[in-house]
């Protein structure tokens, strides 16, 4: 699970959503000599688990920022990987209008120019509602407009169908993930911490954040041991 590819601001909070481009091509540098198999991410949640599930990974994009292009597509290119980016689809060509003030951070997010773009190449785009709301905070109908509305809007801009979703902040209920079910999603990811396991629900697949902090000794841990499944306490 990634988020922004760039250097944080000196004046801003939340740096741990960050990843230095120069941190991010050695991580997928490594996963390259390491034999790790890069995937899209509906592969996984279909693998669900394997024997071989330790060598195979996804790579995950939360709310579509502008850097992504700029910092991440590169290199992803260098390497031939595929990637999923989880677009707010009111809010593309914009900034991040829902966590802007808290972080004291403004930005930028794609273009629907950028990620029609980018569609042409080995990016897919994943739903990210359609205003980055907590869904278990907001009304049913306002949650299943969310919801769906997103879903439509992308279908129409980009001509793909698209069947990933990424809860905004994690947060998600059983209501929530049923209407995720119901719009006819295949795979949906949380915040909560470690691997996809075999009879996992595709619907609330796990991840490993790799944060601004994350050293390359940490990055190791998290693929080759049970780092983040002790870290997120996977009954």
């Amino acid at each position: 699970m990634y988020h922004n590819i760039a250097h944080p601001p000196a004046d801003g909070r939340l740096k741990g959503l960050y990843v230095s481009p120069a941190m991010f091509g050695f991580q997928m540098w490594y996963l390259k000599v390491s034999g790790f198999a890069v995937v899209p991410l509906h592969q996984v949640a279909e693998m669900a688990g394997d024997n071989s599930s330790r060598r195979v990974v996804a790579l995950t994009f939360d709310d579509g920022y502008e850097d992504f292009y700029v910092n991440a597509f590169p290199i992803l290119q260098k390497y031939g990987y595929p990637a999923t980016v989880f677009v707010v689809s009111d809010r593309a060509g914009t900034t991040n209008s829902w966590d802007e003030n808290s972080l004291g951070i403004r930005k930028e997010l794609m273009t629907w120019d950028r990620i029609r773009q980018l569609s042409a190449y080995n990016v897919s785009f994943g739903y990210h509602t359609r205003t980055h709301p907590f869904l278990t905070r907001i009304g049913h109908e306002d949650a299943k407009e969310e919801i769906y509305g997103s879903k439509k809007m992308i279908e129409e801009q980009t001509g793909i169908p698209v069947e990933t979703f990424c809860y905004p902040y994690g947060d998600c209920n059983h209501a929530v993930t049923e209407m995720v079910r119901e719009a006819g999603y295949k795979a949906a990811v949380t915040t909560n911490r470690g691997s996809v396991h075999a009879g996992d629900d595709p619907l609330i697949l796990r991840r490993a954040f790799i944060r601004y902090n994350t050293h390359p000794i940490h990055f190791l841990c998290k693929l080759h041991t049970d780092y983040e499944e002790r870290k997120g306490l996977r009954p």
